[in-house]
């Protein structure tokens, strides 16, 4: 036809090695995504611990830095100090607290079955609908439920999930306080991997995101010890059993925004509906109150000024990462989307405030 060049025109013969290149350079484009997802995918647990090990290098330097500042002695030395003290403490407190607590927690587990059974009988005759929670395991829900979360309900699991603990904390541990000894060693060996131009970029980006990490970890760290002494100062008064371990557990469990009470709500419940199903409607009521004042006073004063999310965000964020990568993910979802924000606002042109540059 006219218009169209031939075959065997020079034209043509230019354009086909230009349109194989370019589907060459997407086939390896492709191969290239595909790879990099498949080894992402089988090291996911060094890459969780890599990122919790960044989060205590985070907390390292800050302590150490701001004791260096005090002292006026040097950073490495009170890093040092830093390191030791914590291990000191937790040494410590496994020494005076750890028999008790350990009783505690295996107290836990009978006495969150016992409410599981008082708490179905009681809501039974409530409701007088027995047939209806009679065919219904609580127990069974609640397994099948924490097994989604990746969290150990056998024996031999628990076991090997506890080695497995101890053995990613050293990881952790020893990793945060390499990075946290000589942080600008790294940060200079990650800027390096970028073109000479973007390096100056990078290198801003990566302190951007560590400072508001910072930021986050002291404010999370603050409500987590609020929403503790709160909750088990108000068990305590209830007569709640185990009030510490309790209390303990939904302290830890608020590192979770917004999924995280929820979480810890579940044992102070029932532990307390195995007493009595008055007794756990108050303790609902104290978790409620307790989580009333951590929304509307705490998260308003702390968590805001250290780094704003959607909560939509955050939710879809911490059970996208908690079905995938169970409950590792789940625990450090919420500081993945923080530390992300900071090159998701380069990218799309806003400033700390939601603005766009242009605004």
């Amino acid at each position: 036809m006219a218009g169209e060049p031939a075959k065997n025109s020079p034209k043509a013969a230019f354009h086909e090695p230009a349109v194989m290149k370019r589907a060459a350079r997407a086939t390896v484009a492709v191969i290239a995504v595909i790879a990099l997802a498949s080894v992402l995918w089988y090291a996911q647990t060094a890459i969780f611990l890599t990122f919790a090990g960044i989060l205590l290098a985070i907390v390292l330097y800050g302590a150490s830095h701001w004791l260096s500042e005090v002292t006026g002695l040097p950073r490495l030395l009170m890093l040092a100090v830093v390191a030791l003290a914590g291990l000191g403490g937790l040494a410590l407190a496994g020494w005076t607290a750890g028999p008790t607590l350990g009783t505690q927690v295996a107290l836990l587990a009978q006495s969150i079955a016992a409410g599981v059974t008082t708490l179905t009988s009681q809501l039974s005759t409530l409701i007088d609908r027995t047939a209806i929670l009679e065919n219904i395991d609580l127990v069974q829900v609640l397994g099948n439920f924490m097994s989604q979360w990746g969290i150990a309900t056998g024996a031999t699991t628990v076991a090997m999930s506890v080695f497995g603990l101890f053995s990613a904390g050293l990881i952790v541990l020893f990793f945060g306080i390499y990075l946290a000894a000589d942080p600008h060693t790294y940060v200079n060996l990650v800027a390096r991997l970028a073109p000479e131009d973007k390096r100056e970029t990078l290198l801003e980006l990566l302190y951007e995101t560590g400072d508001l990490l910072r930021r986050w970890l002291i404010g999370q760290s603050i409500t987590m010890s609020a929403i503790g002494v709160f909750t088990y100062l108000g068990l305590l008064i209830l007569g709640v059993p185990i009030a510490f371990v309790l209390a303990l557990f939904a302290g830890l469990a608020c590192f979770l925004p917004y999924l995280g009470p929820i979480i810890g709500a579940i044992p102070i419940i029932l532990v307390a509906g195995g007493e009595s199903l008055n007794l756990a409607l108050w303790a609902l009521g104290l978790y409620c109150c307790v989580q009333f004042l951590e929304s509307y006073l705490l998260t308003p004063l702390i968590q805001a000024r250290a780094v704003s999310m959607p909560p939509a965000a955050v939710i879809l964020n911490q059970l996208v990462f908690g079905a995938v990568f169970g409950l590792l993910g789940l625990a450090l979802a919420t500081p993945l989307a923080a530390a992300a924000t900071v090159p998701l606002r380069h990218v799309f042109g806003q400033d700390e405030d939601g603005k766009t540059d242009g605004a």
